[in-house]
């Protein structure tokens, strides 16, 4: 098992299948595309482990979502660009820097508790 993978083994955290999206739904893109030596990855959203859309989905904010659901749903969607790197590449072992990294979060309006620091996830 390559070092990356046993981590977050270790960690008890597991990379979900390929993303299955709604019934209806194609999506016209795919989630890794290899650029010479570079993977460019789409928008991930959070998955569960058998590869469906996690819940809840929405905006994190007053009469949304917490804060401590919106970390959780992070760390899903984190989980998930991991495993499309993985198929992609074969092997997480293969990253050797990050050019760029970008997220979001879908906020409700006057939520400003973006960068709250993981001391607010559950444990």
């Amino acid at each position: 098992m390559a070092k990356i993978e046993a981590k977050l083994a270790a960690l008890g955290l597991v990379l979900p299948q390929p993303l299955r999206p709604p019934p209806g739904v194609v999506l016209p893109f795919a989630m890794v595309r290899l650029v010479g030596s570079r993977a460019v990855v789409s928008g991930h959203g959070p998955q569960n482990p058998d590869g469906t859309l996690a819940s809840p989905l929405g905006k994190v904010g007053p009469g949304a979502l917490s804060v401590e659901q919106g970390y959780a749903a992070a760390r899903l969607a984190a989980l998930s660009i991991l495993a499309s790197l993985q198929r992609a590449l074969g092997d997480l072992d293969r990253i050797v820097a990050w050019t760029r990294l970008f997220g979001m979060v879908n906020s409700a309006p006057g939520f400003n508790r973006q960068p709250a620091s993981s001391t607010a996830a559950p444990s």
